[in-house]
C-alpha cells in the first residue's frame, strides 16, 4: 500500500509562529493592563514577635505590595487577645534590582496592637482586605502567651549576620545557633520567627542542606527544618544545633529582624495521639537590623552585569588542537562570594573579542557557591591562535568599586581546512555554499553517451544549477528561521520544546506551593528563552513594555490570575493551586504561541 495520495500534516512556518508569537505578545498587553488592579500584589503579615507575656504589646504588621487602593475590611476576633483596629495606611515607594531588572513597587502598610490577658497559645485568623477591589485575606499567624519564661540559664539561642550591611544585590547569611543543657534531657525545640517567609526587600536563596541524621526542628509551629547539629567539644555538657539561611537583598533600606525565641523542653514519645509536653523551656534572640545600601550609581559601566561580590573566574576548553569550524566547549565557572545566581552573564556574540569566533549557544548551571557557563563556539579563521579573554564586570565588594575580571587567554592551535569553503563571516551563506559545490559533477555514473552532446550539457548544467537552487535556498530559509526564532536545535530552543515534559516532571510528587511557584516561573522561562529566574518577582507590566504581550485577553488573564494565586499561596496565605490547574494553564499558553 503507497501513501500517494495521502495528505500530510503541515509545520507551521517560522513566519506563521512569528506571528502567532506576536499576537500572544499583544494579548498579554491587554491581560496585563486589565489585571494591573491587585494581580501581581502581595500580602505579608508579620508579628513583632511570637512569644510576649500577659499585657505586653505586640505589634501585627499588614504589608500590601504593588496595590494602589488597599482597605482592611475585617478584624477577627480571638477569646483572650485584645485586638485594636488597625493604624494607617502608611504608604511608600521604592525600587527593586533583581536581574538587571529594575521595579517601582508600592508599599502599603497597617499595624494592629495586639495585648493577651492569660496565659496561653493563640491562632490569630486571616485579617480580611480589599486590594484594588479583590478581597484578600492574610495567612493565620500564632502568638503564645506566657507569665513565665524560664530557660535562659539552661537554654541559648542566638541570630548572627554575616555581615551588618550589605548593598544591594550582596547575599549575606543568617546563622542560628541555639542549644540546651544536657541535664535538662530537651528532646524537642519549636523556633518562632516572626521573619520567617514576611522579609520584606529581599529574596531568600536555596542552600545546601545539612546531613540528614543532623536533625529537625520545628519553626513557627507549622515546618520542619533541617538542621546540624555541632560536634561537642571534649567536657562540654551543652548540645548545639546550627542552621544557616541566606538571603538577596533587592532594595536599599533597613531589614528589620524582631525577636526571636525557642521553645524546647523534653515531651513524651509520640503516639496514636501525639507527643505530650512533660517539661518546657523558652530562650530568645535579640532582634537587630541590617542596612542595605545602593550600589554606586557614579562610575557604574553600561555593560554592568549586576553582579555583586569577591569573584574568581576560570576558563577551560575541552579541547585546543581544532580545525577551523570545529566547535569548542568553553567552560566558565565563576566562584566565590556574591549573588552568584543573579548576574547577566556575557554573551559572546557580542564582544568584538570573539568576533573570529562563531557563537553557537550557551548552557547554564547555577548554584549558591559557583555559576557555570558552557559556550559553543568554533574558528572561523586558521589565523585564530587563543581564545581571549571573558569579561564580566563586577561591583567588588573589597575595593568598593566596579571591576571588570577577566578570566586568562588560552592558546590554541587551528588548522586549515583544505578546498573548505570559507567560514568568515563576510560572505553570504548563499556564495559559500554554491562554491563549496562547484567541484560536484551531478553527471550520472556510466560510459553511456547522452543523445545529443549539447543536450548534455544543457541537461548538467540545468541539474547543477536545480541542486545549487534548491540547497541554496533551504540554506537561506536556514538562515532566517535561525535568525528570527534561534537555531532548532540550540540549547535555548530545546529547552523550550522541553518545558511542558519538565514542569510536569517537577510538580509531581511536589506539594510545597513554593515549589509549585518556582516550577511554573522555570516553565515560563524555557518558553520566553530566558534563565529561571528571569520571572521570580517580575513586574508584569514593564516586561510587557519591553517585549510586548499575549495571544488572547482571556489566555492573558488566566496567566495573571495564576501568578498572583501561586504567589498569594507563598506568600500572602492564599489557597494552595492545584497542580492539575497549573499543568493545563501550561498547556493552553503553549496552544496560543507562550
Amino acid at each position: 500500500m503507497t501513501n500517494e495520495g495521502r495528505s500530510r500534516p503541515r509545520r507551521a512556518g517560522w513566519r506563521t509562529r512569528c506571528v502567532a508569537c506576536c499576537a500572544f505578545a499583544w494579548f498579554l498587553c491587554a491581560a496585563a493592563l486589565a489585571a494591573q488592579g491587585g494581580g501581581d500584589a502581595t500580602v505579608k503579615v508579620q508579628l513583632s514577635t511570637g512569644v510576649a507575656r500577659p499585657g505586653e504589646r505586640v505589634v501585627l504588621s499588614i504589608v500590601v505590595e504593588n496595590a494602589r487602593a488597599v482597605r482592611v475590611t475585617s478584624v477577627p476576633t480571638v477569646e483572650g487577645l485584645v485586638i485594636d483596629p488597625p493604624e494607617g495606611p502608611s504608604t511608600g515607594r521604592y525600587t527593586t534590582i533583581v536581574n538587571r531588572r529594575v521595579t517601582e513597587r508600592i508599599e502599603t502598610t497597617y499595624r494592629c496592637a495586639i495585648r493577651g490577658a492569660a496565659e496561653g497559645q493563640f491562632e490569630i485568623p486571616p485579617f480580611e482586605l480589599s486590594v484594588d477591589g479583590a478581597t484578600v485575606r492574610t495567612r493565620p499567624v500564632t502568638l503564645k502567651i506566657l507569665r513565665d519564661m524560664r530557660g535562659e540559664n539552661v537554654g541559648f539561642f542566638q541570630i548572627t549576620p554575616s555581615s551588618n550591611k550589605v548593598v544591594e544585590g550582596q547575599p549575606f547569611t543568617l546563622e542560628l545557633r541555639f542549644g540546651w543543657d544536657r541535664s535538662t534531657g530537651s528532646n524537642y525545640a519549636d523556633l518562632s520567627l516572626p521573619w520567617w517567609g514576611t522579609l520584606r526587600g529581599a529574596l531568600e536563596l536555596d542552600m545546601e542542606q545539612p546531613p540528614k541524621e543532623s536533625g529537625r526542628v520545628l519553626v513557627n509551629g507549622e515546618i520542619q527544618v533541617p538542621v546540624e547539629q555541632v560536634a561537642s567539644t571534649a567536657g562540654s555538657d551543652r548540645v548545639e544545633f546550627r542552621m544557616l539561611r541566606s538571603f538577596l537583598p533587592t532594595r536599599a533600606g533597613k531589614l528589620d529582624f524582631p525577636t526571636s525565641f525557642m521553645e524546647f523542653g523534653r515531651s513524651s514519645d509520640r503516639g496514636f495521639f501525639g507527643a505530650r509536653k512533660l517539661s518546657n523551656f523558652f530562650v530568645r534572640a535579640e532582634p537587630f537590623e541590617l542596612d542595605v545600601v545602593p550600589l554606586p550609581r557614579e562610575g557604574q559601566p553600561y555593560d554592568y552585569s549586576g553582579a555583586v561580590g569577591s569573584l574568581d573566574a576560570l576558563a577551560t576548553p575541552d579541547t585546543r588542537d581544532v580545525l577551523v569550524g570545529d566547535s569548542i566547549k568553553l567552560t566558565v565557572d565563576w566562584t566565590g562570594s556574591g549573588n552568584l545566581e543573579f548576574f547577566e552573564a556575557p554573551d559572546l556574540s557580542l564582544l568584538d573579542a570573539f568576533g573570529d569566533f562563531r557563537v553557537y549557544g550557551t548552557n547554564e548551571e547555577k548554584s549558591f557557591g559557583r555559576r557555570r557557563v558552557v559556550y559553543d563556539i568554533a574558528p572561523i579563521s586558521a589565523d585564530v591562535d587563543a581564545i581571549p579573554p571573558v569579561p564580566l564586570s563586577v561591583f567588588d565588594l573589597e575595593s568598593e568599586a566596579y571591576i571588570t575580571l577577566e578570566t586568562d587567554a588560552i592558546p590554541i592551535r587551528v588548522r586549515a581546512l583544505e578546498h573548505a569553503a570559507s567560514l568568515e563571516g563576510d560572505a553570504e551563506p548563499g556564495e559559500s555554499f554554491t562554491r563549496d559545490i562547484v567541484d560536484i559533477d551531478a553527471r550520472a555514473l556510466g560510459r553511456v553517451p547522452p543523445p545529443d552532446a549539447n543536450a548534455g550539457v544543457l541537461s548538467d548544467r540545468m541539474l547543477f544549477a536545480g541542486t545549487g537552487f534548491v540547497l541554496v535556498g533551504w540554506l537561506v530559509v536556514r538562515t532566517a528561521v535561525r535568525r528570527r526564532v534561534g537555531d532548532p536545535a540550540g540549547p535555548l530552543e530545546r529547552r523550550r520544546r522541553r518545558a511542558r515534559r519538565k514542569l510536569a516532571q517537577r510538580l509531581r510528587g511536589e506539594d510545597d506551593p513554593k515549589a509549585v511557584l518556582a516550577s511554573f516561573t522555570s516553565y515560563l522561562a524555557a518558553r520566553t528563552r530566558e534563565a529561571d529566574e528571569a520571572w521570580t518577582g517580575r513586574d508584569v507590566t514593564s516586561w510587557r513594555r519591553e517585549h510586548g504581550g499575549a495571544s488572547s485577553e482571556a489566555t492573558g488573564d488566566e496567566l495573571a490570575d495564576l501568578l498572583a494565586r501561586l504567589e498569594a499561596a507563598v506568600y500572602g496565605g492564599g489557597a494552595r493551586v492545584e497542580k492539575d490547574e497549573v499543568l493545563r494553564a501550561a498547556d493552553r499558553l503553549a496552544r496560543t504561541g507562550l
